[in-house]
């Protein structure tokens, strides 16, 4: 058996690879990912071994195949500057654990619709609101982050049902 680097066991992309080749066998191997792909196999190899960011049509090509839609959000945080700055960070999780998590934001964001009016009545965001809008910005991008896994689950466990 090949030797794995240490980059490469950790590597988010290559660990998809390997659970999706638990269902197809022709992913237990680069040459057969390659095919399942279309992605040069040494392009892959340096994906794999955290040597090269991949392409965004790469990564979607990866968890199209791979059945790992988490790997988009993974990308989007990681390796896009925009997406760092502007999505949420998103794992995929049981469903029991995303509902807690939802609730759980659901909490948070409770009577931050009075807060909101409060700041907008006159239109403008003075110093003195700063602070209340940052909380309810922070409440917001919770519930965001847990709709984001709800996506990342439905796609890796509800079908292809498109929306």
């Amino acid at each position: 058996m090949t030797r794995i680097a240490a980059s490469t066991a950790v590597n988010r992309y290559y660990l998809a690879r390997m659970e999706a080749a638990k269902g197809n066998d022709r992913l237990s191997s680069r040459e057969g990912a390659s095919e399942e792909t279309g992605i040069d196999r040494k392009r892959m190899q340096r994906i794999e071994i955290g040597t090269l960011n991949p392409y965004p049509e790469e990564v979607m090509l990866m968890a199209d195949a791979y059945h790992a839609p988490e790997l988009m959000n993974f990308y989007c945080t990681s390796a896009c500057p925009i997406g760092q700055k502007m999505m949420p960070k998103a794992e995929l999780q049981e469903l029991d654990r995303l509902a807690v998590k939802f609730l759980n934001a659901l909490e948070g964001i409770k009577g931050t619709d009075r807060a909101l009016l409060s700041i907008a009545a006159d239109g403008k965001l003075t110093a003195d609101e700063l602070p209340a809008m940052e909380k309810l910005l922070e409440a917001v991008k919770a519930v965001s982050a847990v709709g984001c896994e709800l996506q990342i689950f439905v796609e890796k466990h509800g079908g292809n049902s498109g929306g």
